[in-house]
């Protein structure tokens, strides 16, 4: 495993969860706008206003560290994948389809955090911020997996 040390490399792996973050804040509200189930509209919210706060923190750690954050979201990149099907999800007007999907946006973005925690050199408070938001995620995975199989 090559960890990242640099300056710059830090700052790279901190961007990437950033955009990976306006993603989900996207993807979510984007959900939230689909979804016929007024609970689950409600939920999708709350999850796209918390991805909005990790953004912020996000930036806030960049900027702490010296560097400029991303502010826009990902749409060639590799972090799009998150979250690109969803718009076709909606199309077939399926709250289940939809869950699903965003299931699948939270265990690609646990999957980023999992990586930037493992193969980076970050200072403790750039961790715990990391390990909080990540902790988050799983939680909202946890959720979208068993409402993948209720709803």
């Amino acid at each position: 495993m090559n960890v990242k040390q640099t300056r710059g490399e830090i700052l790279d792996q901190l961007n990437r969860l950033l955009t990976l973050s306006h993603d989900a804040e996207k993807g979510y509200k984007e959900a939230a706008e689909n979804a016929k189930d007024n609970e689950l509209k409600s939920l999708f919210l709350a999850q796209s206003r918390q991805r909005a706060e990790f953004a912020l923190s996000l930036d806030r750690e960049i900027r702490a560290l010296g560097g400029e954050p991303d502010n826009g979201t990902s749409i060639a990149a590799d972090l799009h994948r998150a979250w690109i099907n969803i718009k076709s999800t909606f199309a077939s007007d399926d709250d289940k389809a939809t869950v699903e999907e965003c299931h699948r946006g939270d265990q690609e973005a646990l999957e980023n955090y999992n990586a930037v925690l493992q193969e980076t050199d970050l200072v403790a408070s750039t961790r715990e911020l990391l390990l909080q938001q990540k902790q988050s995620i799983d939680t909202a995975n946890a959720t979208m997996a068993r409402l993948a199989l209720v709803v």
